[in-house]
């Protein structure tokens, strides 16, 4: 009789409406950066900024070409995106398990959150020589560093939305005689799945920068590897280049969650568009 009654709700996957297409916005949009590629080459053609400074669109664009063409940005692509999934992927599972043992004991959420938030205190790029040195330069110390960099986020959401308890729904499962697992699968963890993922959203971002941090000082693949090297030798359209490929990353990571938010969460999404 509870899964009847808490089955019910889903039935709003047939009754959504459908979501309008906003052109205009993602014209407007497309607008402004052309607009910005323009002005940016025109001032990098004319002299108007250092060459040291910005490197003209048109360049950036022909370093790209080249790179993807002989196979030079394929492996360097694949070692950063396998490194944000699999760190991302590990902090994620342990982030929500912890925040759901620590919701369900209080006394034990008082003793360790403390250490927590001392560890998130640690600027990441200051441990990072530390983590090379323990696990070794290469993947390993890459991906530890991620999972570093973005289970604080996932954690503190996560904990958020599951201390959170509607007492009539709580009332009314107890009163149905549900099960303490049936109470979290049922009731807590559906209501803390917005933020949770309030916290995947911020997390994923956490690993694409924790990853840049890693390439940096540990090892010797990946895009931000590239930007390293294309540094050192003054190579401004080539350092450009990996920025434009590290934020292509950033928008189809968010864009994944976004979507992935919108199957899982889909009654959350609901109301906050029926409120808006």
């Amino acid at each position: 009789m509870v899964d009847a009654v808490l089955r019910a709700p889903a039935s709003a996957r047939h009754t959504r409406a459908p979501h309008p297409v906003h052109w205009r916005e993602y014209t407007a949009s497309l607008l402004l950066l052309l607009s910005l590629l323009a002005l940016a080459e025109v001032a990098a053609n004319r002299g108007w900024v250092s060459p040291l400074v910005m490197a003209a669109p048109s360049q950036v664009w022909a370093v790209l070409v080249d790179g993807f063409s002989s196979g030079f940005y394929g492996p360097h692509l694949r070692s950063t995106v396998g490194s944000i999934f699999a760190g991302f992927a590990i902090a994620a599972t342990a982030a929500i398990s912890i925040a759901g043992t620590l919701a369900s004991i209080p006394v034990l959420e008082r003793v360790l959150t403390p250490f927590f938030v001392a560890f998130q205190s640690m600027p990441k790029v200051a441990i990072a020589p530390l983590v090379v040195i323990w696990f070794g330069f290469g993947e390993l110390s890459k991906t530890v560093i991620v999972i570093t960099a973005c289970f604080f986020p996932i954690l503190m959401n996560a904990l958020h939305g599951l201390k959170l308890r509607d007492r009539d729904h709580l009332e009314l499962m107890r009163s149905l005689g549900a099960t303490r697992m049936q109470l979290f699968l049922r009731l807590r963890l559906p209501h803390a799945l917005p933020y949770i993922f309030a916290g995947l959203h911020i997390g994923v971002i956490f690993a694409l920068i924790g990853t840049v941090v890693a390439e940096f000082v540990g090892t010797n693949a990946g895009v931000g590897y590239v930007m390293l090297q294309s540094k050192a030798n003054f190579d401004l359209a080539s350092v450009y280049a990996c920025l434009l490929l590290l934020m292509v990353i950033g928008v189809v990571l968010h864009g994944l969650m976004k979507q992935l938010e919108k199957h899982v969460a889909f009654w959350a999404r609901d109301i906050s568009q029926v409120s808006a």
